[in-house]
């Protein structure tokens, strides 16, 4: 009674599984309701027109609000709202009375301002195209911008596949577009601390993701890093970002693959004898052999770069305690401290 409470290790990994799971689901039941609500055709195919392309202007766009101003408000009536009478004789005599009409649902529906179903996906997909278009015009207004977007869409290997998000989902496009995700990052976000790539993700007061498939991610910046990465020309399958239990596992396995460093690598005048108190090195995970002999750079290559230089390469190393996936406590290692260190690798 009152006493801290102890975190049982089977319940906490029974919970962590579930919530893997549940993640998961989540993330595929979000992309079919997004997948279900795109247009189930070509947007850009109207009637005796071209398929649209990247504005370099808001001029279409404008035509596009014209035309639908147009279609809304009835081709057929003059600037008072009445038929136009120019149209038919100008006798009244010679007019043909009209025929009474039956009342109808749809007639009233009709006066009531009640649109049907059809109405109301046509002014949809108008109103999306519309969006889109100002869209890009609102960011990219001219031809410096648009050679930048280009030149960064086509170095990171993602050209064809926002054309296709354009032409295929339209709804998903303008989203991820007005998002920033289809332009480079702007070099002001490093150093700002409150730039968007930092919201963080499910934490308390967090945020909810960009792209549907949201959950499981630490911050907006991993999010978006994993959307690059699934959606690069030549990508074979889905890469997911690790789960918890798959990335402790995968730091278990490289931590017995560690051995004690082959006797070429000693040096009686290293800092490590001179500054540690262990005897010889600690276990390393060596390196895979090298091959001079590498394939042409292309915008699919992974590069790494690692940088830190924060306050903690100067704690005193340590170990953490596991049990199971809770960690119980830390033990001390022999690893020297590291302070300053800048280590960038291919």
């Amino acid at each position: 009674m009152g006493g801290a409470s102890v975190l049982d290790p089977g319940w906490h990994a029974k919970w962590t599984r579930q919530t893997i799971a549940l993640n998961a689901e989540l993330n595929v039941k979000a992309q079919t309701n997004v997948d279900n609500k795109e247009p189930k055709f070509n947007i850009w195919e109207v009637p005796g027109r071209a398929p649209e392309m990247v504005q370099t202007n808001g001029s279409r766009a404008s035509d596009e609000k014209k035309r639908l101003q147009r279609t809304y408000n009835g081709d057929s009536k003059s600037s008072s709202g009445y038929p136009d009478e120019k149209a038919g004789s100008s006798s009244p005599s010679a007019r043909p009375k009209p025929a009474p009409t039956k009342s109808s649902k749809f007639s009233f529906r009709k006066a009531l301002g009640m649109k049907s179903s059809e109405e109301k996906a046509d002014e949809f997909v108008s109103r999306l195209r519309v969006d889109i278009l100002s869209e890009e015009a609102g960011r990219w207004p001219d031809i410096a911008w648009r050679q930048i977007v280009s030149h960064y869409q086509a170095a990171v290997g993602m050209e064809s596949k926002i054309a296709s998000l354009r032409l295929s989902s339209p709804l998903q496009y303008l989203h991820l577009l007005r998002a920033g995700y289809f332009e480079p990052i702007p070099v002001a976000w490093a150093k700002d601390l409150s730039n968007p790539l930092k919201f963080s993700i499910e934490a308390a007061g967090g945020w909810r993701g960009i792209t549907p498939a949201w959950r499981g991610y630490e911050d907006t910046a991993e999010e978006r890093l994993y959307w690059v990465l699934n959606h690069r020309e030549g990508t074979t399958g889905p890469r997911l970002k690790p789960d918890f239990i798959s990335a402790m596992q995968l730091a278990r396995q490289r931590m017995d693959s560690a051995v004690e460093p082959p006797p070429e690598y000693f040096a009686n005048d290293d800092t490590c004898h001179k500054q540690n108190t262990s005897k010889g090195y600690s276990k390393q995970v060596m390196p895979p052999a090298y091959n001079p002999v590498d394939r042409p750079e292309s915008p699919n290559d992974d590069t790494m770069i690692l940088l830190d230089v924060s306050g903690s390469m100067d704690q005193e190393p340590c170990r953490p305690n596991y049990n199971q996936y809770v960690i119980t406590g830390y033990s001390r290692t022999h690893q020297p401290r590291n302070k300053g260190i800048v280590f960038v690798a291919p």
